[in-house]
């Protein structure tokens, strides 16, 4: 493909991402494609073999924008479970600032296509697999480090907070405020400081983050 028929195809992508993210996958056809992004119906055929293939595209592309953003927001702390903390944060902020119009893209795609096609439904379990293994590892790590039990169970409690979002992300979509999804957070906070061994060392990094939260204020 040559570097302008790359681009074409970026922007295609780049015009759509919203709409998909508003409105999903069956309320995206091809017309609402042709009128947002300004290419024409057989140009859109020359990049995409259809509407499936174009709107999964589209979201992979949402997810790579979304992993660059949790990333940038990580990036700063290495401390793992604070990164952990930074991207739970990072998470509120995004959908704080849309004022949860939307939701989560993923979760929306989830249940309005899983049952209907396969190619979603692989897609989305690779979304919330990665991010489910990129806690892990980071609790994994928490326990080599001696900041939590060994008897923490990583796995479980990788899915509990990645549960906990989409459904705190789900319940403030609704109600447009972030009640919900501030009480999801709270949760886990609780549930990590279940497994957190208390000692010197954590109790200043507790007093650290609690400083540094008044200070945001």
């Amino acid at each position: 493909m040559t570097e302008k028929g790359i681009k074409t195809k970026q922007l295609i992508l780049n015009s759509i991402i919203e709409h998909v993210h508003l409105c999903g996958v069956n309320e995206t056809s091809m017309g609402d494609i042709i009128a947002i992004s300004g290419v024409k119906k057989g140009n859109l055929y020359f990049y995409f073999k259809n509407k499936e293939e174009l709107i999964l595209e589209t979201l992979k592309e949402a997810h790579r924008r979304y992993q660059e953003y949790l990333s940038q927001n990580t990036a700063h702390v290495s401390d793992p479970l604070e990164k952990i903390e930074a991207m739970i944060n990072a998470v509120v902020d995004y959908h704080t600032r849309r004022k949860f119009k939307g939701g989560c893209i993923f979760g929306n795609t989830a249940l309005e296509m899983a049952d209907k096609s396969s190619k979603y439904r692989a897609f989305i379990h690779d979304v919330f697999s990665q991010w489910i293994a990129w806690i892990r590892t980071h609790l994994e790590t928490a326990i080599t480090m001696g900041l939590m039990e060994h008897s923490t169970p990583v796995q479980e409690l990788s899915v509990h907070i990645i549960a906990a979002l989409e459904g705190g992300i789900m319940l403030s979509k609704v109600t447009k405020n972030a009640d919900a999804l501030n009480a999801a957070v709270r949760g886990i906070h609780e549930l990590l400081r279940h497994y957190e061994i208390v000692n010197v060392n954590n109790g200043d990094r507790h007093a650290h983050k609690a400083e540094n939260k008044r200070k945001s204020i």
